[in-house]
């Protein structure tokens, strides 16, 4: 609205002068006159975001959009709302408080109480190492706005720290603004920054610092932005949201420009390179992400992208995901913390990773070292009995285990298999027999419906006082798959729930649900991973074992030089914690899935939001 009432009053201008004299020439002069001191300001204004200022050979880099709006994001997630709950802020806050007197001391040495620390960034913040001609430099940018004053009083305190500690203190024009220079003891290490437009942009180095005071005044430096490199541009193009939502937070990582710069640096640049070359490593084009919080439908989308060359050699050939199905298996219940399955070509890894090590280890060293062993080891044909067996598809299952303790969450692992007869008659009693006759914990078997468990019997003196579940590695054979646990009631659990068949998570409404917004994500494209999480049973086990007398006793012999634990344990006690189903009511199920595509692999995970 002001620019158009400044071009309103521009034009009336122009029509008094037109009144006034009609030499064209003076009226073009005049209007271009006019016209360039209303807009000066809008022209001042703008300035440069950090994929502008930062060079195109940025190594690594994380960026905050805005600090305020992820602020008020995250105040519209579950969490968010959890810790504005009136039942639930009151224990926050005297957690906060207590922690807050922990950390007294910080507030004598930088002048600002956590509140006025944690409120200074008041804008875009972003932090990143760039690659320079001689090392690199570490960069940081921090916009304050109106917060500006505490931030000064912050670098007031470094600037006397500096001096006081035998270092330097110096200021510098460059254009129209001032460099300054908090210098160390040692020559060049430091902070060397400027301020402009309520943004401090800062350097360890004062060379390169003065030379991105250099790029925001746009004085005609030669400058090729980050925001111009490709690869950085291809990888955020990936992970903005389905609906062109911006996100909050985003990074960026070239992992092989590290390692030369690594190179560089030591004196090896050249081998380093071939070796590179070799692992195939020069493959990885870059790496980059973003979180996206409070979009339409979710509390969170977080994107994960890396991006590859089309043809992959080397470790590349390592990676090896495909599409194939990632229904949950009949043993799963809907009852379970997290499901995760990958569909991934097992045997071409291992091949893979044979022919790499054979390249710098001598040809034949995976045989000797790993496949003939594990042959004499375990009485079997590695490559036949196992290799040749395995199907391309793992899972991962996570659930509680009563009764409740730390470690009561068990994990269930399963691999699909090609012959499950022959796996169950011949391959698993010889590897057996082997681990009976090596010594160590008893290896046991049972009967358990259809299936013949086999467990190792672990004894952990004190276990029961130390409030710990006891591990008991196991595995079986369940239909067409290999299943094993660290947990022998977790495994039962699974071969019963089997043969019921009741509650399965294929048919969870809350599965259905995140399962629907995959395939809505995915569009025509088809995923190798999936994951499901529950963060209420994890949660759950959290407010268990914090209404248990017992655990709180030994969390607070733990938190005894533990602040963070020590708060924590203060809170609990002096306050009554509220019903479980009032933490509840703010988590809901979440998602993720890996596709593999032709420029890279690209990981998407998400949490819906509980209406």
């Amino acid at each position: 609205m002001a620019y158009l009432l400044l071009l309103s009053y521009s034009n009336l201008i122009a029509k008094a002068l037109k009144i006034v004299t009609n030499m064209k020439f003076i009226k073009i002069q005049l209007a271009a006159t006019l016209l360039t001191i209303f807009l000066s300001p809008l022209a001042l204004a703008q300035r440069p975001t950090a994929p502008r200022l930062l060079p195109t050979k940025t190594l690594a880099y994380v960026r905050i959009d805005d600090t305020r709006d992820l602020k008020a994001k995250m105040g519209e997630t579950g969490m968010g709302k959890m810790m504005a709950d009136p039942q639930i802020a009151p224990i926050l806050g005297t957690f906060y408080s207590t922690f807050v007197g922990q950390l007294q001391g910080m507030q004598d040495a930088i002048g600002l109480n956590l509140d006025e620390l944690l409120s200074v960034p008041n804008g875009e913040l972003a932090f990143a190492v760039v690659a320079t001609k001689t090392e690199p430099a570490f960069v940081v940018m921090l916009e304050a706005g109106e917060e500006m004053p505490a931030l000064e009083v912050l670098l007031d305190r470094g600037r006397q720290a500096a001096e006081n500690n035998g270092g330097s203190y110096a200021e510098k024009e460059v254009g129209k603004i001032s460099l300054r220079s908090l210098g160390g003891r040692r020559n060049g290490e430091g902070l060397h920054y400027f301020i402009d437009s309520g943004v401090m942009v800062g350097s360890n180095r004062a060379d390169y610092a003065e030379q991105l005071a250099m790029v925001w005044t746009g004085n005609g430096i030669d400058h090729k932005p980050l925001a111009d490199n490709r690869d950085f541009t291809a990888i955020m193009s990936r992970c903005v949201g389905t609906e062109g939502e911006r996100p909050q937070v985003s990074f960026f990582v070239d992992p092989l420009a590290i390692v030369r710069e690594a190179g560089k640096s030591s004196g090896g640049n050249i081998a380093i390179l071939a070796g590179l070359k070799t692992f195939g490593v020069d493959g990885i084009k870059g790496i980059g992400g973003s979180a996206i919080i409070a979009p339409n439908e979710f509390d969170s989308i977080i994107h994960g992208h890396l991006l590859l060359n089309a043809n992959r050699q080397g470790i590349m050939k390592v990676l090896r995901p495909k599409a194939g199905p990632t229904e949950p298996e009949n043993w799963v219940s809907e009852q379970v913390n997290s499901y995760f399955t990958a569909n991934w070509e097992i045997e071409k890894t291992f091949n893979a990773i044979e022919n790499l090590v054979d390249t710098f280890a001598g040809e034949g060293t995976v045989e000797n070292r790993f496949v003939k062993e594990a042959n004499k080891n375990l009485d079997i044909d590695f490559r036949n009995d196992i290799l040749a067996q395995v199907d391309d598809r793992l899972t991962l299952v996570q659930l509680i285990v009563p009764p409740k303790k730390i470690n009561s969450q068990a994990n269930v692992y399963a691999i699909h298999v090609k012959n499950p007869s022959r796996m169950k008659t011949e391959v698993l009693p010889k590897i057996v027999e082997k681990i009976k006759g090596n010594g160590g914990p008893e290896m046991k078997s049972k009967l358990f419906g259809d299936a013949t468990i086999y467990y190792l019997d672990i004894q952990v003196p004190n276990a029961e006082e130390r409030n710990i579940r006891i591990p008991s590695p196991c595995f079986c054979i369940l239909e067409d798959q290999f299943v094993a646990s660290d947990s022998l009631q977790a495994l039962e659990e699974v071969v019963k729930f089997n043969s019921s068949g009741d509650g399965l998570l294929s048919e969870s409404i809350e599965f259905k649900l995140v399962r629907d917004r995959i395939k809505a994500q995915l569009k025509n494209s088809e995923m190798s991973i999936l994951a499901y999480q529950r963060p209420e049973e994890a949660m759950r086990l959290m407010y268990d074992l914090a209404t248990d007398p017992n655990n709180i006793d030994n969390l607070e012999r733990i938190a005894e030089s533990n602040p963070f634990l020590l708060s924590l344990v203060t809170a609990v006690r002096s306050k009554k914690l509220p019903p479980f189903e009032v933490f509840a009511k703010y988590l809901a199920p979440g998602g993720a899935f890996i596709v593999d595509e032709e420029n890279g692999i690209h990981y998407t995970g998400f949490s819906m939001r509980r209406e």
